[in-house]
């Protein structure tokens, strides 16, 4: 993966841009030359396009390129910008002409529409050479094919989604456009071929039409269509209520206490958890009954389970001698975890970032940021938010990046970046969205911006987003047949890199450090956006850095925000890299070398998930179970800092194991949750991951946890694990921080990436 861009934005005000006559990368074949000129032409001629002229590509998305060939000459390329051609036709020449040898001709696609700068070569003896460089505007005006198969599935009481067959253009799509019953479009990209409508009104008619949109913005000549009804509204389930979660459901139900005596639990056809009646038996103020009357409430929760899936459930009531008394079940859906960018955000910037790189756009400003980006005077709008500069040539020449290499650019775009940049111009330390004002000593939060290079179609445009929007639109890229790198803004200039110890060697060459992170030159109190303040000579430690800067910001910003009693000291700030360390070397597989990898999803356990619900005993089992704030004990236990995922928990169940393996497994008899009421079995490492009970070697951390705690930490993981992009056999980190818990702080969570860090997983303010 190639290093990220990390700029903090500064917020100015958006000049107004005056328009001014770009300069635009001239070949490298033709380098030194202004169009339109020719040198010693007399070994050749071109004669289409002509210069200045408007060519629009043909049904393949190529252009002609002609002329004649003195009969002494041989033609050398055909160049536009970056593309180079060796592939000629030749001919007779044309009549008038016979001093000359041949015609010649190539077709070529240009790549990128506007303008572009042609430069065609050829060479004579004895070693007499000719250039000629011509400026042309490259349109296409063939619009893309009818969208086919529209479809319309999956439909409920409140949504309905709608799928269709892949359009063909003749130069490249930019995606979709959807509108239902007539409304505001709704944007996709190329590779999302799916719409899912939401927020409809039961038994209703809806008609949806979709178009495509190509690289040059022309739309499909006739929309596909197609209409639907909504379906009815589902019937409440009998006897039985369900309140379902990201992670999980809680069922309840009256208890009849004149018979029940024990109740058998399955879900999806198979036994889940057996267990008395008043085990989950709740009074009305929410205590725990006991006895457990009619009047009582048993609250079951059903965790963990995936997001957004359905499941059946049901209850067989036991009595005293153990037949059958009665049995009700029901259905439930778990809900969707809220993607940590909106969907409609995502696509809209992937699919204009390309529209911008293939219409010659330099740069291209998400929208969330167009307000704050200080666009460079002379830059002319293509379309809101993609500019071209007056002068880009510096960055368009080292467009793509394909290589290691330290820049000294000096153009309106490089301006541009440095001017968003902080002081130090060092990681993008992502920022709770919408905080304001100054937050705890020497930190004041901010805007971030990482820009990733977007090309598409061979053309590129720098893509100036927030940092997890800009993660968001790079894993994207492979869905849209496009390529995304970053850029890194340094202390000296651009730094384009593949691999970080590269970068490193560049930056600042010398040892290495590998010394452990308390000797990190970085503290609680510094201003963590300042990249000069973190020393020259701790490279190797550059993503532990990251996270521990990510920790200290974010938990400063929330303690400012909601007013919670936890603040950094001198010890807890060595506790922190005391625990990073472990957790990095975990990660690496290592011993005492504990750089974190690039791309690695960190999870920060608190007192309440990350909506506010209570968590607080559970919080700190992991804390406890992880070596209560320093080392774990047995150190055997520092690889559960590093578990990979493992959807419903499949590594365990594939082990032999069922989720009552505490209960139920005689090889883990007595455990401290045996005999337990009215609580809930807590165990570290999670269920859904590959070390839960003992596939890590050590029988997994037990403790029992209050009921109401079960589906607040199911619902932080299964919201953890979709915001921030784990999948199945993922690996991740888990940062217990003591003193976080102990202050009820939230949960969240957050990516290392290559340019800083995007929080993922941001923690909803107290209401």
């Amino acid at each position: 993966m190639s290093l990220a861009l990390p700029v903090a934005l500064l917020s100015l005000p958006a000049p107004e841009a005056a328009a001014a006559e770009p300069v635009r990368l001239v070949p490298a074949a033709c380098a030194g030359m202004t169009p339109p000129q020719e040198e010693d032409h007399s070994a050749i001629r071109v004669d289409a396009p002509e210069h200045g002229a408007e060519v629009a590509v043909d049904e393949e998305g190529k252009i002609d390129v002609g002329g004649v060939l003195h009969k002494h000459a041989t033609m050398v390329d055909v160049s536009v910008g970056k593309l180079v051609t060796t592939d000629f036709t030749l001919g007779p020449p044309p009549d008038g002409v016979s001093g000359w040898a041949s015609s010649w001709d190539t077709r070529l696609r240009p790549p990128e529409l506007g303008e572009n700068l042609v430069c065609t070569r050829a060479e004579r003896e004895p070693k007499r050479h000719a250039r000629i460089l011509r400026s042309i505007t490259v349109v296409d005006n063939i619009p893309p094919s009818n969208v086919a198969g529209l479809t319309v599935g999956d439909i409920t009481a409140y949504s309905a989604k709608v799928t269709w067959a892949a359009a063909t253009d003749n130069y490249g799509l930019a995606g979709y456009e959807i509108r239902v019953d007539g409304g505001a479009p709704h944007r996709t990209n190329s590779g999302t071929r799916s719409y899912t409508i939401t927020a409809l009104t039961p038994e209703t008619e809806h008609t949806v039409s979709v178009v495509a949109v190509d690289l040059a913005g022309n739309k499909s000549p006739t929309p596909a269509t197609a209409t639907f009804r909504t379906a009815q509204k589902p019937p409440e389930p009998v006897g039985l209520e369900f309140d379902p979660g990201e992670g999980g459901a809680l069922a309840t139900w009256h208890p009849d206490p004149a018979y029940d005596v024990t109740y058998r639990a399955f879900l999806d056809g198979s036994l889940y958890e057996e267990f008395s009646l008043k085990q989950y038996c709740e009074d009305t103020a929410g205590n725990p009954a006991d006895p457990c009357t009619a009047d009582s409430v048993v609250k079951f929760p059903i965790e963990p389970l995936e997001a957004l899936t359905s499941h059946t459930f049901r209850v067989d009531a036991v009595g005293e001698d153990g037949t059958k008394v009665r049995d009700f079940g029901g259905e439930f859906i778990t809900s969707a975890v809220e993607p940590a960018v909106p969907e409609a955000v995502t696509q809209q910037v992937t699919s204009e970032g390309s529209q911008c790189a293939t219409q010659g756009g330099d740069f291209y400003i998400a929208p969330s940021l167009r307000a704050d980006v200080p666009v460079p005077a002379g830059a002319t709008q293509v379309f809101a938010g993609c500019y071209t500069a007056a002068d880009a040539t510096c960055i368009e020449d080292n467009l793509p990046l394909d290589e290691d290499k330290k820049l000294d650019c000096d153009d309106d775009v490089t301006d541009l970046l440095k001017e968003v940049s902080p002081p130090g111009k060092g990681p993008a330390i992502d920022p709770l969205s919408g905080t304001t004002g100054q937050v705890g000593t020497q930190f004041v939060p901010g805007v971030a911006v990482q820009t990733v290079t977007w090309c598409a179609q061979g053309a590129c445009a720098l893509l100036l987003a927030p940092p997890t929007v800009a993660v968001e639109a790079a894993v994207g890229a492979a869905a849209t047949s496009a390529v995304a790198t970053f850029v890194v803004v340094t202390i000296v200039g651009i730094v384009i890199g593949i691999a970080l110890g590269v970068l490193w060697a560049i930056l600042f060459p010398g040892e290495i450090a590998i010394a452990g992170l308390l000797e990190y030159p970085i503290h609680h109190d510094d201003d963590l956006t300042t990249f000069d303040d973190w020393h020259l000579d701790d490279g190797d430690w550059y993503n532990s850095l990251k996270a521990y800067a990510q920790v200290i910001t974010t938990t400063k910003e929330i303690t400012g925000r909601d007013n919670l009693p936890f603040a950094w000291d001198d010890s807890e700030d060595a506790n922190l890299k005391r625990i990073i360390d472990a957790a990095c070397t975990a990660q690496r597989g290592t011993q005492g070398i504990a750089a974190c990898d690039d791309d690695v999803v960190v999870y920060v356990p608190g007192g309440t998930n990350y909506r506010g619900a209570p968590m607080q005993e559970t919080g700190t089992h992991i804390v406890e179970a992880m070596g209560n704030g320093s080392y774990p004990q047995p150190p055997a236990r520092s690889k559960w800092f590093y578990p990979g995922r493992s959807e419903r928990g499949q590594a365990a169940t594939a082990a032999g194991y069922d989720r009552s393996w505490y209960d139920n497994n005689p090889r883990f008899q007595p455990n401290v949750c045996n005999g337990r009421v009215a609580k809930t079995c807590d165990e570290f490492p999670f269920w859904a991951t590959d070390q839960a009970v003992d596939l890590s070697g050590l029988t997994a951390s037990l403790k029992p946890v209050p009921n109401s705690e079960s589906l607040p930490q199911a619902h932080d993981l299964s919201a953890f694990y979709g915001k921030c992009r784990v999948k199945d056999t993922d690996k991740f980190i888990v940062l217990p921080i003591k003193p976080w818990v102990e202050a009820n702080g939230p949960s969240f969570g957050f990516r290392i990436n290559p340019g800083g860090t995007d929080l993922c997983m941001q923690p909803k303010a107290l209401p």
